[in-house]
């Protein structure tokens, strides 16, 4: 549908995805994670959460890439959704690395405003294809909703009086004896 390299947000989530990759593969490296009293057990740990960024920060442009193949604008909208989700757990990865202190401050300051960024110009798309597709803002849908009960519901009040055995009578019920 889409050539994924013509959107701004791929180029930024690519190039987050490679900076997220050459941070923890240097950490993972031997400078600085692993060499407190925790020792190799510090180092483990620290590889593992550095493992879990690096995924999470390439899950986004990957998202994009598979959503710009869809065949339909529909299957494209949702690709765009997925990514931002992917977002949403990149940024909270990113802040579990810094409050484990596998992340220092700085680093995760200017890596969370990056995601920040991503998350806008996701949003800022959402909504484009969502106009392109003329979908309703969420308010006007809900308003336009009729206000039946849930299917179940109407199950349930039809089955009510009728017996395990298909019958309608109604049931007998025991008499309270208080």
């Amino acid at each position: 549908m889409q050539d994924y390299r013509k959107l701004d947000v791929w180029t930024k989530s690519h190039e987050l995805a490679l900076d997220v990759h050459r941070m923890t593969l240097v950490r993972r490296a031997g400078t600085g994670a692993g060499e407190g009293e925790g020792g190799a057990a510090d180092a483990d740990a620290a590889a593992e959460v550095g493992a879990e960024l690096r995924r999470a920060a390439r899950r986004v442009p990957v998202l994009l890439v598979v959503g710009c193949e869809a065949e339909s604008a529909p299957d494209f909208a949702q690709g765009m959704r997925e990514a931002t989700t992917a977002v949403d757990e990149f940024a909270y990865r990113l802040r579990f690395a810094r409050d484990a202190g596998v992340l220092e401050a700085v680093p995760y300051a200017r890596l969370e405003a990056r995601a920040h960024q991503l998350r806008a110009m996701l949003g800022a798309l959402n909504r484009t294809v969502r106009l392109k597709l003329g979908a309703a803002p969420r308010a006007a849908r809900q308003a336009a909703a009729p206000q039946e009960a849930a299917p179940q519901a109407a199950v349930a009040r039809a089955m009510r009086g009728v017996r395990g055995d298909g019958s309608s009578r109604p049931r007998s019920r025991p008499r309270s004896t208080s």
